[in-house]
């Protein structure tokens, strides 16, 4: 599809509007696609070089940045700073890079319409669980998402990417729907707006009376119902923005949570939910305790030793717990460095209330440098439940007992049973009872 580009005077008009709209606007919803990904190194799909063009051309699809890997570009971080600041309500997303999870952006404030491929979502609750890897599924060309790991309720977690044929999460959808419909000002950024039925949020928008702006190289079906379209590259046009708003597009900083407490027998260090420290992620691939180092194979494989899971625990015999020196090895797609904590969770022997620390710490991965803040972990913080998918186990079920009727040609009854039985199968070959 053809790109065009705003003259410079163009462009600045536009932005001036867009700027005044923004200003006013009470309910600000932002529509990102792949086009907001192209500058951290990541190939667009209808673009001139998209995955979908090349391949119309025979060509292979370019190799971009691992997407655990990827920067988050300034029209990602525009919209964190937008967010915080409660000017931007919602985003709704067709991009499964995990790059607006990454930034800074809540759970609870997307809807990721095609999943994400650093998510994984429990089958019974709908907890959705961030990590720092690619979380697929045991069987690769299955239509089973299982990714062989469990929830805390002991529920199986799925891969969260939806497969061509497969229906979307009724609860993203819902919320995006909801937000659509309240938006005054619907941004669209760096989407052709072709996908069905993503494409029709941004016009929800516009038939509830609200605006839509559109910036995208390429014309697309919902130009002539945009008040302007503005034809540049997003970077170019939220840095305008931000700068027209007397804001700063803020720099990335990789942000990590780590709890660290003791039993009455070990102490534990476990990485957790930036917004909701009651889910466990997993960040971290080892703990060195006392200055004796970390297994060999932690090192080498980082990500295998963070997927294993759960938290990283050291006996309470013959240590300091004055004095802790814990150093914290990380699967470090951004290079970071081993940091070591010096923490005291002394007063904690024999309390019924052992003292638990609650870190946050911030990575420069501009100057690879750390820093830490901590304070007493209060466990009676509000769990995210807006963060929660309860719909995707059902509706994953259904696909693929659906697939399953589809390849045997047999009926609902025994495609159930088929599914059923391969669930359980899985779970015994992982060495889980189901």
């Amino acid at each position: 599809m053809e790109e065009h580009y705003d003259p410079a005077d163009i462009l600045a008009q536009k932005v001036d509007k867009l700027a005044a709209m923004v200003q006013e606007s009470r309910h600000l919803v932002a529509f990102t696609g792949a086009g907001i990904s192209t500058t951290a190194g990541i190939p667009d799909f209808r673009g001139p070089d998209g995955k979908w063009t090349r391949e119309a051309q025979g060509k292979k699809a370019l190799v971009g940045v691992q997407a655990v890997k990827a920067f988050p570009t300034p029209t990602h971080m525009s919209l964190v700073d937008l967010h915080k600041r409660g000017k931007l309500k919602y985003v709704i997303s067709q991009n499964c890079d995990g790059i607006h999870r990454r930034s800074g952006l809540p759970a609870s404030a997307i809807s990721e319409l095609h999943g994400n491929c650093n998510v994984e979502i429990c089958e019974d609750c709908g907890q959705q669980y961030f990590r720092d890897f690619r979380c697929d599924r045991i069987k690769p060309k299955a239509c089973d998402h299982f990714t062989g790991r469990f929830c805390k309720c002991n529920g199986r977690l799925l891969n969260s990417t939806i497969d061509f044929g497969q229906g979307l999460p009724e609860r993203p959808f819902e919320r995006a729907r909801e937000h659509s419909s309240k938006a005054d000002l619907h941004l669209a950024l760096g989407s052709s707006l072709t996908v069905s039925p993503a494409n029709h949020m941004p016009s929800r928008t516009v038939k509830s009376g609200g605006k839509l702006i559109i910036c995208n190289l390429q014309k697309t079906p919902l130009t002539s119902m945009a008040e302007f379209q503005i034809f540049a590259k997003t970077d170019v046009v939220m840095e305008m923005l931000m700068e027209r708003l007397s804001y700063s597009v803020p720099p990335f900083r990789l942000v990590r949570r780590v709890i660290l407490g003791i039993t009455a027998e070990e102490l534990y260090a476990k990485a957790v939910d930036v917004h909701d420290p009651t889910v466990e992620v997993y960040h971290i691939c080892a703990v060195d305790w006392d200055g004796k180092g970390v297994p060999e194979q932690a090192l080498r494989d980082p990500m295998i030793a963070a997927a294993q899971g759960g938290a990283h625990r050291r006996a309470v015999a013959g240590i300091k717990l004055q004095n802790l020196r814990p150093c914290l090895h990380f699967v470090g797609h951004y290079n970071e460095p081993p940091l070591q904590l010096a923490a005291d969770l002394s007063g904690s022997e024999g309390s019924t209330s052992p003292k638990v620390l609650d870190l946050l710490l911030t990575f420069d991965p501009y100057e690879r440098t750390w820093k830490s803040t901590c304070q007493e972990l209060e466990f009676a913080s509000v769990v995210v439940d807006d963060a929660k998918i309860p719909d995707y186990g059902p509706s994953h079920h259904e696909y693929c007992v659906t697939k399953v009727m589809q390849a045997r040609g047999c009926s609902l009854k025994d495609a159930e049973k088929v599914v059923n039985d391969r669930m359980i199968e899985g779970m015994k070959a992982i060495g889980h009872s189901p």
